[in-house]
């Protein structure tokens, strides 16, 4: 329910004659000229508010750790100088929005999947701040892509060469860098029963086997705008739209959280193409529109830890990106530091990149609560606490180690952003607008 006043024509035409009548039983008897003027008056605009569509465990901890360098390298920050479910697509009976149900894999990876050409399936990451899709090519390697689906393009009457050389870096390790390589192609590719024709994305024929290796997924589906696209590829999402297979520009995430610390294929959550679902929430969604194009950023009014009475204030107006794509909430380096006093980690509590808690401690820590389009939305410690069966993590991270300079290529500073990543959606139906340019959020059913 997004709680949108549209008014309806019947009921003002009733109000309108109504009104009408009212007057000419008010008024005393007039000229004929008098009643002929004001039948000459113009009739009352009917005023319907319609959408404008614009464009139409431990393995799981390094993961963690090695996430951040990945985040680093989707916001194109520049290194420093000093150094370098089983998934299928539904339609519930009653429910007309086309969705992808989700596997969840340790509440870190959300994939799903879709289909290419007339019969490849493939698990794709679902990922809100890149807006490429790529899989990899039967000309990877067997001893790179061995545990991953590999896309034949001789297998598909649909496909259609391209061949542009393609290249994307997610992240760079023990000062290697880690890039994906391949080269584009053109097919139909389907997702939640919608066919998507004629839609570019990348073969990989290169990539680090000791890294996708230990993934859940084969590649990724990009759902970010099309300025941050590599190779200026038109996204899945633009082409959906363009092609009308969705009603609405908008798609909606909504993600279940485990503490199994297992793999969960099929129901981690959902994927919805087009209108949001009013039956996976509760109230009304809360609009706040985007400060920048191309990650779906927006401004956070204020972020608090703790109570309204001794609670702690971490940021005012603060740059925020959702991600999908990001397990935990990354915060600047000074808030990260601020919190873990507040919380009582330390430096000792470390652990491959991420800071561990007692597990027994979690029902004694405060809250955080984000106010977010005049509207606060609270998480508990039981919601920003992973859980690995017996180990807990604490859900803050940050960019900033000191191995990069947090700004890209075109100036932009990333010192003081934070990223909510899936700790922070697990509570929450988020829904992304890409017409509107503007996230919805409501407290999750």
């Amino acid at each position: 329910m997004q709680c949108n006043w549209r008014p309806n024509q019947r009921l003002m035409r009733a109000v309108w004659l109504l009104l009408l009548l009212q007057l000419l039983l008010l008024q005393p008897d007039d000229s004929m000229a008098a009643k002929r003027q004001r039948r000459r008056r113009p009739k009352a605009h009917q005023v319907q508010l319609e959408r404008h569509n614009r464009e139409h465990h431990e393995k799981s901890l390094g993961d963690l750790q090695y996430e951040m360098m990945a985040l680093r390298t989707k916001l194109k920050v520049k290194p420093s100088q000093s150094s370098v479910a089983h998934v299928q697509a539904l339609r519930p009976s009653g429910v007309s929005t086309p969705r992808v149900q989700l596997g969840n894999a340790y509440n870190t990876e959300y994939f799903g999947t879709i289909q290419i050409g007339s019969k490849q399936k493939f698990k794709v990451l679902f990922d809100t701040a890149s807006s490429n899709l790529w899989v990899p090519s039967r000309r990877c390697p067997a001893s790179k892509c061995s545990s991953m689906q590999r896309y034949d393009s001789s297998l598909s009457s649909s496909y259609q060469a391209n061949g542009t050389a393609f290249s994307i870096q997610y992240a760079s390790r023990n000062n290697q860098d880690t890039i994906l390589e391949g080269f584009l192609s053109t097919d139909t590719v389907t997702i939640a029963g919608l066919s998507i024709r004629g839609q570019t994305f990348a073969e990989i024929t290169s990539l680090p086997p000791a890294v996708f290796s230990r993934a859940n997924f084969d590649g990724i589906f990009g759902l970010g705008f099309r300025e941050i696209a590599i190779g200026d590829v038109t996204p899945p999402m633009y082409t959906l739209i363009e092609q009308q297979l969705i009603t609405q520009p908008t798609f909606s995430i909504y993600l279940n959280r485990n503490n199994t610390g297992t793999i969960d294929a099929t129901s981690g959550g959902k994927l919805l193409l087009g209108p949001s679902d009013p039956t996976l929430y509760t109230g009304c969604l809360t609009y706040v529109p985007l400060s920048a194009v191309g990650y779906w950023q927006f401004t956070t009014a204020s972020i608090q830890l703790g109570g309204e009475q001794n609670g702690t204030t971490l940021c005012s107006d603060c740059e925020t990106i959702i991600d999908v794509g990001t397990s935990l909430i990354v915060t600047p380096l000074p808030v990260l530091r601020q919190i873990n006093g507040l919380l009582g980690i330390t430096e000792a509590d470390k652990r491959d990149g991420v800071y561990t808690i007692p597990c027994s401690r979690v029902a004694s820590l405060p809250s955080i609560t984000f106010n977010i389009g005049r509207t606060d939305f609270t998480l508990s410690a039981a919601n920003y606490v992973v859980q690995y069966q017996s180990t807990c993590v604490s859900g803050f991270t940050s960019l900033d180690d000191g191995s990069s300079e947090l700004s890209d290529d075109r100036g932009t500073d990333y010192s003081n952003l934070w990223v909510l990543g899936d700790v922070f959606m697990g509570p929450f139906y988020l829904e992304f607008d890409l017409g509107y340019k503007r996230i919805g959020i409501a407290p999750k059913i």
